[in-house]
């Protein structure tokens, strides 16, 4: 018997096993690596958030009064013209005095009467008063005398704010400026009756310095404020360069400065009102008009860009899908700052080397494995192509 060949081929089924086994396998391992869903992913660079702003600013005057009339009478004098810069203190109008200047005579007249009455109440006293200590009048007597006395007194007084008051009224007959700045139309003239109830008579508006409202983005506010905390401090010299450009491109030679800002986001704009402060000695600036503000950051942060295309945004705000060191997907929630020509700078959320997904968002979801196309590689491919 020959069992040398049986043992032989029976060695050779059992070697070929292996082989058998990495030909059912392969392909399936080719095909799962197949069925993983394929994106394509950015890494994420880093940019100085450094750029300008531009922001259309609205003119408005720091002081406008309306000016009324604060007593009754005819209107003797108007001593401006309609449409001239007046000083703080300039006269304006002059409403006929004689009845007050009538009225104070009065009541120095009457001051005086009081003044004389109280002179004699306190003689009447003192004599009481020692007719009382020689017990030749009664307690009663000098009561009543004391009681005249303060009496007269207070008649004075009472005078007195008489006077005032008719002091104030002959005063109240010269309207005077209370502010510097352009006064505008006259609503009454020579000859009017005017009082306290005939409303405004003219308006002056302060023209040095102006007021300049800017109406700042959302996205603006947080990124100012992740730069330096404060909104204010974003907008202060220390680390903004404000400059003005007239309606016409012109620039504006003088700096706005910041002064004050807004409580809230405006619901229906989603900005934030910004106000600020500029000198116009030449008053080329005029209420009313529009400027465009540039803001430019002194220094800028690196911050990491998201490009446009990688933003998703759900019912509790932005988010990315990142591709972690796994292959797989993870949704994470961004805060962004300002827009750039590509994308978003991003102020909270990301970093500068990560990896976000810019297309196929539509078929993967958080904890999927993927299959990953560079997004450099695939804008250099259709670069090439086209």
């Amino acid at each position: 018997m020959f069992t040398a060949p049986k043992r032989f081929t029976a060695t050779k089924r059992f070697a070929a096993i292996p082989v058998l086994l990495t030909l059912f396998i392969a392909p399936l391992v080719v095909h799962a690596a197949q069925s993983l869903p394929v994106v394509t992913a950015a890494t994420i660079e880093t940019q100085a958030d450094g750029v300008g702003r531009t922001y259309l600013g609205r003119l408005e005057a720091v002081q406008a009064v309306n000016i009324t009339s604060r007593t009754e009478g005819f209107i003797a004098r108007r001593a401006f013209e309609e449409g001239q810069f007046v000083n703080a203190g300039d006269l304006l109008y002059e409403i006929e005095p004689a009845l007050h200047q009538a009225a104070v005579a009065q009541a120095k007249a009457q001051l005086d009467s009081a003044n004389a009455t109280a002179r004699h109440a306190q003689t009447h006293l003192n004599r009481i008063q020692r007719l009382g200590d020689a017990r030749t009048v009664s307690q009663s007597d000098v009561d009543t005398a004391l009681a005249a006395r303060d009496t007269a007194r207070a008649a004075v007084a009472q005078a007195q704010a008489a006077l005032k008051t008719q002091e104030l009224q002959l005063s109240y007959t010269r309207i005077t400026a209370p502010i510097s700045g352009r006064i505008g139309v006259s609503h009454f003239h020579t000859g009017s009756l005017v009082s306290p109830a005939s409303g405004v008579m003219t308006e002056i508006v302060q023209l040095d310095p102006v007021r300049v409202v800017i109406s700042v983005n959302e996205r603006d506010v947080l990124s100012a404020t992740h730069t330096s905390g404060d909104l204010g401090q974003a907008f202060s010299d220390t680390h903004m360069a404000l400059s003005l450009r007239l309606s016409d491109g012109s620039p504006y030679m003088k700096t706005p400065v910041f002064e004050s800002l807004g409580n809230r986001i405006e619901a229906q704009t989603g900005t934030l009102p910004v106000r600020l402060t500029v000198a116009n000695p030449e008053h080329r600036l005029l209420p009313g008009g529009t400027v465009n503000v540039t803001a430019q950051p002194h220094t800028g942060d690196q911050l990491p860009v998201l490009p446009a295309q990688a933003l998703q945004q759900n019912a509790t705000g932005y988010f990315v899908l990142l591709v972690n060191a796994e292959q797989r997907i993870e949704a994470r929630p961004v805060r962004l700052g300002a827009q750039t020509s590509h994308g978003y700078f991003v102020a909270e959320g990301l970093q500068g080397g990560e990896s976000v997904v810019t297309e196929g968002l539509q078929q993967v979801q958080p904890g999927m494995k993927v299959s990953v196309r560079d997004a450099s590689d695939v804008s250099a491919a259709a670069a090439k192509k086209g």
